[in-house]
C-alpha cells in the first residue's frame, strides 16, 4: 500500500513539473548536462605532451611521454608526483590534509600549503599571459 501512495506521489509531482516546463526548457537542460559529463570526462582523460610544475618559486619541466616518478620541494618539504600514459597526480605530498593526493589523475594539481602547482600543456601552448 505504502509503495502505491509513493508512486502515485512521484508520479503526480512529474507532471506538474512537466507541465510547466516548455520544450527549449527541455533542450536546455538536456543540452547543460551533455556539456557537463563532456567537461567532467575531458578533465579527467586529459593527456598532454608537457607537465610543467610551479614548486616554491620555482619552475620545471617533464616529459609527459616519459613515464617514473619525480620529486619537487616546496616549503613543508618534498612533493612526489607520477607521470604516466600522459597524465599526471601527486602520490605524496608533506602537507596535513592531503587534498592534492587525492585530486587523482587530474589537472591542474594544487597542493596549497606545500606550494606546489602541476599542470598538463601541449608543447606550444600559450597561457593567457604569454599570447
Amino acid at each position: 500500500m505504502r509503495r502505491t501512495v509513493v508512486s502515485a506521489t512521484v508520479f503526480l509531482c512529474y507532471n506538474q513539473i512537466m507541465k510547466k516546463l516548455r520544450p527549449l526548457d527541455l533542450i536546455f537542460a538536456i543540452a547543460i548536462t551533455t556539456l557537463g559529463i563532456f567537461l567532467t570526462v575531458k578533465s579527467f582523460s586529459q593527456k598532454g605532451s608537457v607537465v610543467k610544475v610551479n614548486a616554491d618559486e620555482k619552475h620545471y619541466e617533464y616529459s609527459a611521454k616519459q613515464d617514473g616518478i619525480y620529486k619537487v620541494g616546496g616549503p613543508l618539504g618534498i612533493t612526489t608526483f607520477e607521470i604516466k600514459d600522459g597524465k599526471v597526480r601527486i602520490i605524496d605530498s608533506p602537507c596535513p590534509n592531503k587534498t592534492c593526493v587525492n585530486q587523482g589523475w587530474h589537472s591542474p594539481l594544487v597542493c596549497l600549503p606545500n606550494n606546489v602547482i602541476i599542470t598538463i600543456e601541449e608543447e606550444g601552448e600559450f597561457d593567457a599571459i604569454a599570447e
